[in-house]
């Protein structure tokens, strides 16, 4: 019941406002609100039980756009995410200078690069070890600001506050979690990043979160790294860390006026435990893939195959597979 009545508020909501702003886009088409969603499915075979599985992973639908030169928004829900319905991000953005904007409402904490992508930029069916352990349920409330230094090296600066209670939980707090993110270079080329999080969550007291992120783009071959450390203190006051690794790359084979645009080879190597550096790993893992693309636009329009082999794992959940993927993002 309550999912549905979910679902007919935000399709309800982006109804009216489109209706309500008739009078402006007629005026500015600049203004008109741009609905989008991603559609991830997919089919399992587990190598090491011999099971079969079909799933819908990600349902998601969404809207964003301009109120006027100052004020834009986003809203997005995922009717399916691992079978659960969640409402996503929810944030107005407030633009008083070209390169400054401050952003409040729910989103995901800008921490992480392979955390933020949305599920058909995660190049991969299934999301690093960093992504599901753990920056998992890092989407929160809260107040952020970002600033843009542009030149030859851009600079993007990222600070916020949050609840610190996670999606959609607006609890009273003591005092928020605060989060920061610097990075240095362009999208193509050398780029690098930090991230660093502080506060409280749950079972966790002084949660401190660092990391470091290293990109190269040139044409069509792309490879990255991204180190997490994480310590806390537990229920019992003991202090408590892990961390983890991966390295990912993919090259695009293209194919201009054929019906697949794009062939890319995927692999990826990640690790996560108390230590990696130390050799105290829980889990690792080597994934390798080819992906079709049938539009000239990557994340768009694909069929993914993964092979997926782990060298140790700590969770029965963690076996080989085989994993067939579709991807629609329109």
């Amino acid at each position: 019941m309550h999912k549905n009545l979910l679902i007919c508020f935000v399709f309800t909501l982006l109804i009216g406002s489109v209706a309500s702003s008739q009078d402006t886009l007629s005026k500015n088409k600049e203004y008109y609100p741009s609905l989008f969603g991603i559609l991830k499915t997919k089919m399992e075979y587990d190598l090491d039980n011999y099971l079969l599985r079909f799933e819908v992973r990600n349902a998601r639908f969404g809207a964003t756009g301009k109120i006027n030169k100052m004020m834009s928004y986003k809203v997005e829900i995922d009717l399916s995410d691992e079978g659960r319905m969640k409402m996503l991000d929810a944030y107005v953005k407030f633009t008083p200078l070209q390169n400054l904007s401050f952003y409040m409402g729910q989103r995901k904490i800008p921490f992480s690069t392979d955390y933020i992508r949305n599920p058909a930029e995660n190049i991969f069916a299934n999301r690093s070890f960093l992504a599901k352990y753990i920056n998992d349920g890092m989407r929160d409330i809260g107040f952020y600001a970002e600033y843009t230094l542009k030149g030859n090296i851009p600079v993007s600066i990222v600070a916020g506050a949050v609840n610190g209670t996670g999606n959609n939980n607006p609890q009273w707090i003591e005092r928020p979690n605060l989060a920061g993110r610097l990075t240095f270079g362009k999208d193509r080329g050398l780029r690098v990043t930090g991230n660093i999080y502080y506060g409280e969550a749950l079972y966790r007291d002084n949660l401190t979160m660092s990391g470091a992120e290293l990109r190269y783009s040139a044409g069509s071959y792309f490879i990255e790294s991204e180190y997490i450390r994480r310590s806390w203190k537990d229920t019992l006051s003991l202090n408590r860390q892990d961390d983890g690794i991966y390295i990912h790359s993919y090259y695009n084979f293209k194919r201009e006026g054929k019906t697949i645009y794009l062939i890319t080879p995927v692999a990826r190597y990640d690790v996560i435990g108390n230590s990696v550096f130390s050799g105290k790993t829980e889990a690792s893992r080597l994934t390798m893939g080819i992906n079709f693309g049938f539009e000239p636009k990557q994340f768009y329009s694909e069929i993914r195959l993964n092979y997926e082999n782990y060298f140790k794992s700590s969770l029965p959940i963690h076996t080989d597979k085989l994993t067939l993927e579709f991807i629609a993002r329109f």
